[in-house]
């Protein structure tokens, strides 16, 4: 990481990110929300959060330029947190927490972008910055008032917005992106074939928020063993970020995505089969197999299919397809599930999943859907 200016970037955006996300379940509780309710909540912010991702992306690749679109991010992402921190009204609450739900993601993907366009070489030790930020948020939530939270919010989006300010963003050609360039992304058999592998595994990565989460709450764990849970997760991502030019050069494509998958699968299966608190925690260190991974393989699959011109757009909107939307799915079908049936019986139904991806990858080979930087196996950090 040659630009320190740009890894505390990642780190403070991350920092304001975390102070929320670690906390989303216990604040939507802590207010009052039905069951339904909270469905709602999650279902609306995830689908603010592939609406605004759209808009964004067409925007970015019109002007030829990400940074606009992290600052919409977060001048909203300010905007919501005051209105749920200062409003009293329950209905003004619920609009606020979705619209963090939403913005924060576009947030993530707007920083990822800006750092995968500038250091795509080494966009992996930039995100153990992130990762970093993330561990910090979450632990600081925990300890402080509601007054606290939102000042530590406020500062390390200030500070971010402050460090990328006069980042000397390269210019790209300016071109309207018409609708027909949209379809031409969604003909792409291969770009659609990635968003559907990554649509499963982050539907199973929103799992971990949400459902694990809650039987962690209904199990009488702590806002700082729930926080703890985020930051350990976090801190687990730190060592594959770091070394993920040697991870990719030792294993192959295939390998890394059916290990991922895999992992996915057994720490769902382990959600499922614990049940104190502590146990769910020890668990969640499989993070260190999956998600890290499953970041840096989404960046560079859709990067390797995608015309130069439609570079911001295919990342932000494949970031709103299989994280906003699998985000969407995630806390209606989890709510189902766990109204039907047991939480450790919907963990498992989610840890089935992981069957999904495998049978797309694997048809995506068979009939050569895998373009030519995958068929060599290999993807350089």
């Amino acid at each position: 990481m040659k630009n320190v200016r740009l890894a505390f970037f990642l780190y403070f955006s991350y920092v304001s990110v975390g102070c929320i996300v670690s906390q989303l379940i216990p604040l939507i509780n802590d207010v009052g929300y039905s069951a339904f309710e909270k469905s709602l909540i999650l279902g609306s912010g995830a689908l603010f959060s592939f609406l605004m991702s759209l808009w964004l992306g067409k925007m970015s690749d019109t002007q030829g330029r990400i940074k606009p679109s992290f600052y919409i991010s977060t001048f909203l992402y300010i905007i919501f947190m005051l209105l749920f921190y200062f409003l009293n009204s329950m209905f003004f609450k619920a609009v606020a927490l979705a619209g963090l739900i939403g913005v924060s993601r576009t947030l993530m993907s707007s920083c990822e972008t800006i750092v995968l366009l500038a250091k795509p070489e080494t966009f992996g030790k930039y995100q153990s910055m992130g990762a970093l930020g993330l561990i910090s948020g979450s632990l600081l939530s925990a300890q402080l008032m509601p007054i606290g939270k939102g000042s530590l919010c406020l500062f390390s989006t200030l500070a971010s917005i402050c460090l990328i300010y006069k980042w000397p963003e390269e210019q790209k050609e300016k071109k309207e992106i018409k609708m027909q360039d949209f379809l031409l992304l969604l003909k792409n058999k291969e770009y659609v074939g990635y968003l559907m592998i990554f649509f499963f595994l982050m539907l199973m990565g929103f799992a971990d928020q949400y459902i694990v989460v809650d039987k962690m709450v209904k199990l009488k764990a702590s806002a700082g063993m729930i926080s703890l849970k985020y930051a350990l997760q976090a801190l687990m991502e730190i060592p594959v970020y770091l070394s993920i030019k040697k991870i990719f050069q030792k294993f192959s494509v295939s390998t890394l995505l059916i290990f991922c998958t895999l992992m996915s699968a057994i720490k769902f299966t382990l959600y499922g089969f614990v049940s104190v608190s502590y146990m769910i925690v020890a668990v969640s260190l499989l993070q260190i197999f999956t998600h890290p991974i499953i970041v840096v393989l989404s960046k560079k699959l859709i990067a390797s299919c995608t015309p130069s011109h439609l570079i911001a757009s295919s990342q932000i909107i494949g970031f709103a397809v299989y994280f906003g939307m699998s985000g969407f799915i995630a806390s209606l079908l989890g709510q189902g599930l766990t109204t039907w049936f047991s939480f450790d019986i919907a963990l498992y139904i989610f840890a089935s999943l992981a069957l999904f991806p495998f049978l797309i990858w694997y048809f995506m080979r068979k009939y050569g859907k895998v373009g030519v930087v995958m068929k060599n196996e290999n993807i350089s950090d």
